[in-house]
């Protein structure tokens, strides 16, 4: 009787103790075009990672282009929404913004100045 009674308090102390680490599950209901936006996002990542002058820039940094491409797999779809984000900001080409023109013209001036 004893012994059955110690299986029960042992058994009743390890149902407690992971009952303490449940955690309640929700979920949503996802929209058809959330995923399609997320999935946009993450294509645009992977093509930009694609990009000649991008797999260069990624060797000079001692990343491998594959490394990059499981990297993007493994983010979270709002870590991958930012990285789109910045990469719809970036200037095409060899676009200067305002602040580039300015310091290109102060350093012309500088040079100007001392020769």
């Amino acid at each position: 009787m004893k012994k059955i009674k110690a299986e029960f308090w042992k058994a009743f102390l390890v149902a407690g103790a992971l009952a303490a680490f449940a955690v309640p599950a929700a979920a949503d209901m996802v929209g058809t075009d959330q995923v399609v936006q997320q999935q946009s996002d993450r294509d645009k990542v992977r093509a930009f990672l694609e990009r000649k002058d991008a797999e260069k820039q990624l060797g000079a940094m001692g990343v491998s282009p594959d490394l990059a491409k499981e990297r993007v797999d493994a983010m979270t779809d709002a870590e991958v929404r930012v990285v789109a984000a910045k990469i719809d900001s970036l200037p095409a080409g060899a676009a200067l913004s305002q602040t580039d023109w300015i310091i290109v013209i102060l350093l012309l001036i500088l040079v100007a100045i001392l020769v």
